[in-house]
């Protein structure tokens, strides 16, 4: 280092640089909080109508509905019919709940019977 002070200079510069780049996606990144409780806009279909709704709220109702056909949309309120598209990330956003449900979805197992008593 003291015959070539230019490595150490780089390598502090490269250091400073990767803190920087991770405190900038410690303080940008959402929380789980935050993006469950940012309001998304949903259009009908048919109608054109908008509406928002939380996106807990949707996705609650999205795993309750899954697997989820990409055709079939949330209901519309005021219509009654499943044609609610949320206006960005609808394809993901199923994508990820089916892939979600498929993973963590076991059948579930008879009720054992109960223990039998220790011997009186």
């Amino acid at each position: 280092m003291q015959q070539n002070p230019m490595v150490g200079w780089g390598f502090a510069a490269v250091l400073m640089i990767f803190a920087a780049g991770m405190l900038y996606m410690r303080f940008t990144t959402k929380t789980e909080v935050a993006q469950l409780t940012e309001l998304v806009t949903l259009r009908d279909s048919e109608t054109g109508d908008t509406w928002q709704l939380s996106r807990g709220v949707m996705e609650k109702e999205l795993y309750m509905h899954a697997p989820i056909d990409l055709n079939q949309g949330l209901i519309n309120p005021k219509t009654g019919k499943p044609n609610g598209f949320p206006v960005d990330a609808w394809k993901e956003t199923v994508q990820r709940i089916n892939e979600d449900v498929a993973r963590n979805n076991t059948p579930p197992s008879a009720p054992s019977a109960p223990a039998a008593p220790a011997g009186r």
